[in-house]
């Protein structure tokens, strides 16, 4: 046997070795990237499900959100008040108002009430009906202050009770006036609701 071939045998583990490692390297190398891309893929997966659950989310609202606007429907057909409905190609939101502030005028004047101030609100923000987003739905609120007899007064508020279509009247504040106490000055707020549809 020639001193090349002994030198290999005696030196085989030393020449191999650093394949080995090499090779082993390689392997925990692949190992860790296909790791890497399964865990990404599962990241991947796992933000789509997010996504999706959002999606799901956003509907399961909308239709909570219709569902309460139906359930509110049915309470104002059940108190006999409906909602005065427009076609959405003939007026705006702000000029779908404008048949029911020519009753709530009537009223006034009718009753003997004279109005000092009015101030319109077209997107009172704490509205219920206003914050369900249904679709169509339109709010307008009016501050007044009126001045009036008692029993004029009473007569505008009843008039506004009787009125076929929803309105509603709250922070109504009376107060004498200074210098005759048979005349009241009065400050509400009226809401006038109407819905947009197509047809």
């Amino acid at each position: 046997m020639d001193k090349k071939n002994t030198f290999v045998q005696d030196n085989i583990i030393f020449l191999v070795l650093p394949f080995l490692i090499i090779a082993a390297g390689l392997y925990f190398s692949y190992a860790k990237t296909m790791l890497l891309i399964e865990n990404t893929d599962k990241v991947t997966n796992e933000q789509q499900k997010i996504e999706a659950n959002k999606t799901k989310l956003k509907k399961l609202q909308a239709a909570k959100a219709a569902q309460e606007n139906k359930e509110e429907a049915v309470k104002t057909s059940k108190s006999g008040k409906i909602i005065y409905e427009v076609l959405g190609q003939q007026f705006s939101a702000e000029a779908s108002f404008g048949i029911m502030f020519e009753n709530i005028l009537a009223n006034i004047t009718n009753n003997g009430v004279r109005i000092r101030s009015i101030d319109y609100n077209y997107s009172p923000r704490e509205d219920k009906v206003l914050q369900t987003n249904a679709p169509g739905y339109n709010a307008c609120e009016l501050s007044f202050t009126t001045v009036g007899s008692y029993s004029q007064l009473q007569n505008f508020f009843k008039s506004i009770a009787k009125e076929n279509y929803l309105t509603n009247i709250f922070e109504v504040y009376i107060e004498p006036y200074d210098k005759d106490k048979n005349i009241l000055i009065a400050k509400f707020k009226v809401r006038l609701y109407t819905k947009t549809v197509h047809g």
